[in-house]
């Protein structure tokens, strides 16, 4: 089988791996999100700004190499990366 034909009817294996790659992701994330909220008070005025680019960046880029390899790995991730929002909400005490 070559790979283009694999990427149209994958495995239930590799849905689930993308599914906990998203997940990973996600938690990431948000757990990073976090880390602009929890800043020292003499954190430098530009380190929000920079956080922020470098996670927005990250997750474009995850997103777009997900997007080169088809539909049904983007949407599995997609779906990770959502529960991976719930995950890190909830354990920092706040509304998924």
């Amino acid at each position: 089988m070559d790979s283009s034909s694999e990427m149209i009817n994958p495995s239930f294996e590799t849905l689930l791996s993308y599914a906990a790659l998203g997940l990973i992701v996600g938690f990431g994330y948000y757990m990073s999100m976090r880390s602009n909220a929890g800043l020292p008070e003499g954190a430098p005025a530009w380190m929000p700004k920079v956080l922020h680019g470098l996670r927005i960046s990250a997750a474009v880029i995850f997103f777009a190499w997900l997007a080169s390899l088809g539909i049904t790995p983007i949407l599995a991730a997609f779906a990770g990366f959502l529960a991976g929002r719930v995950i890190a909400f909830r354990l920092t005490g706040e509304d998924a």
